[in-house]
């Protein structure tokens, strides 16, 4: 099988699209504001992010972002997105690496794979500090952290906090 990191661009389309329907809204702390748009505003979400990329017209409070979606065999499976940097907020919520596996392709290692791409992407960054934060329960992100070698650092009654 073939795999693929591919960064967003304001040009992606259908497959995508679908890719992220299969994700809810609110899944484990990852956040996908497409599950509930229509296609036109999907398009309007991809122009936004890219400039996000570039860190322009970000909210307050907001760091840089570079989304990418994971593709095997030539399918979206899944989504990536790396925070450039660490705010007060994402230390506690969030971290600085999130990711999602939609619905159909879960249970196969993608997660895994698609976390050590990510890993690799913030090095090329020179993003030094690598935080994941794992909602208490979601016990399928904690084996794939530490599978990529995630030292847990940090705990409370609702998250793991995971240094790479």
């Amino acid at each position: 099988m073939k795999f693929e990191l591919r960064q967003l661009t304001v040009n992606d389309g259908a497959d995508v699209f679908q890719m992220l329907k299969q994700i809810r809204t609110v899944e484990n702390s990852f956040t996908n504001p497409v599950h509930d748009m229509t296609f036109d505003e999907f398009r309007e979400w991809l122009v936004q992010q890219d400039g996000w990329n570039s860190a322009q017209n970000l909210p307050k409070g907001y760091v840089r972002q570079t989304v990418y979606w994971y593709y095997a065999d030539g399918k979206p499976v899944g989504i990536g997105k790396i925070r450039h940097g660490l705010t007060p907020e994402s230390r506690k919520n969030g971290g600085n690496i999130g990711y999602a596996i939609a619905s159909d392709y879960r249970g196969k290692g993608y997660g895994t794979g698609l976390l050590e791409e990510l890993i690799r992407k913030a090095r090329e960054f020179s993003i030094d500090e690598i935080l994941l934060t794992i909602d208490k329960g979601n016990y399928a992100s904690k084996t794939v952290a530490e599978r990529n070698g995630g030292r847990l650092t940090d705990e409370n009654d609702e998250r793991w906090y995971y240094s790479l």
